[in-house]
């Protein structure tokens, strides 16, 4: 079996400062890794990295969720909801995975925005609680950054650009504006909740084309329900560990090709979360790094390809007998940085 291991947030996305977050962790099956297989540096945003690695393009997603929804039209924009946090001179952005929002509050703040911008010929969406999407009257002419890319990001580093970037950070500053004194969003905050104080747009454009550097997957397992529907092969959840995976993939051929989506780092990467970063790596040295090592020893995986997005991110190749190059001595991940 060969496996591709997307293990996004692997690589500590500052890397000024990555080795010292790095520092005492002892990842002795993840230093072999990097250490006898063939690696080199790939600096992708996340997006990229689903696209090129994963081959799950993620443009002109807005317009596939249209379709999925039974809504007609041609021009989209995802335009999710998120929360924005002054942090000295910076604006950072949080998803929806740090709150917890209803379908009736999603509803109301949709219909607000709606009545707003009536005249300007938008239309807003919640087809979940944290998934909107606006319809446009006609293509947006502006490009945006993807939501997964901007999450734990400086917002003013990622606003919209183009022939009509303008006009769309004006729209943009309307509908926070609107939201941030939203009638839901007192109430959310009396509860201690976060406010639902912006939109993030982004997904326009048509569906991109197969992006995968490498060949099509035999089988994709990700929680990401997005991954999931972007892929052109059959699906399943993340098992919980790597005895999971084998267990899962017990009835394949001996050459399939499993993409596996590990994105527990992620969370703690993207919030600059150290301690918590360091505890999960920790346990992914345990759950997945020491039993994959153990694999590839045995030959129950052909070839392993680890890869990571970020500016410290990297593609990793490694075969069973990779490992036998004893002069190669192990690399620790503060390497990376």
């Amino acid at each position: 079996m060969k496996l591709t291991l997307l293990m996004p947030g692997l690589a500590w996305p500052d890397v000024h400062d990555g080795a010292e977050v790095c520092r005492g962790l002892s990842l002795p099956a993840l230093s072999c890794l990097l250490g006898r297989g063939h690696r080199h540096g790939q600096a992708l945003s996340l997006t990229e990295l689903y696209g090129r690695a994963g081959g799950f393009p993620l443009h002109g997603l807005a317009r596939e969720l249209a379709k999925h929804a039974d809504l007609s039209g041609d021009d989209w924009l995802m335009a999710d909801p998120v929360h924005v946090r002054i942090d000295r001179d910076r604006a950072l952005l949080a998803d929806v995975g740090v709150m917890r929002l209803s379908q009736d509050e999603a509803d109301a703040m949709v219909q607000s925005l709606n009545r707003h911008f009536a005249e300007d010929g938008l239309t807003f969406h919640a087809i979940e609680p944290g998934r909107w999407l606006l319809q446009l009257p006609g293509p947006s002419q502006a490009q945006f950054t993807p939501l997964q890319d901007a999450v734990g990001e400086n917002v003013n580093e990622h606003l919209p650009a183009g022939a009509r970037g303008l006009h769309w950070s004006r729209l943009l500053n309307e509908m926070q504006m609107l939201l941030y004194t939203h009638p839901v969003n007192d109430a959310r905050e009396m509860q201690g909740e976060l406010a639902v104080n912006s939109v993030w747009l982004w997904g326009d454009g048509a569906a991109a084309s197969q992006l995968a550097d490498q060949p099509r997957a035999d089988l994709l397992l990700s929680d990401d329900p997005i991954l999931q529907q972007q892929a052109d092969c059959p699906t399943d959840a993340m098992p919980y560990d790597f005895s999971g995976l084998m267990a899962r993939c017990a009835t394949l051929q001996a050459n399939s090709h499993v993409v596996v989506v590990q994105d527990a780092l992620l969370s703690a990467a993207q919030y600059r979360d150290a301690w918590g970063w360091r505890e999960q790596l920790q346990r992914m040295e345990t759950d997945w790094f020491q039993p994959l090592l153990q694999a590839l020893k045995q030959g129950k995986i052909s070839e392993l390809q680890l890869q990571c997005h970020g500016a410290a991110g990297f593609k990793l190749r490694i075969c069973r007998r990779d490992l036998w190059k004893l002069w190669q001595r192990p690399q620790s991940p503060a390497t990376l940085y």
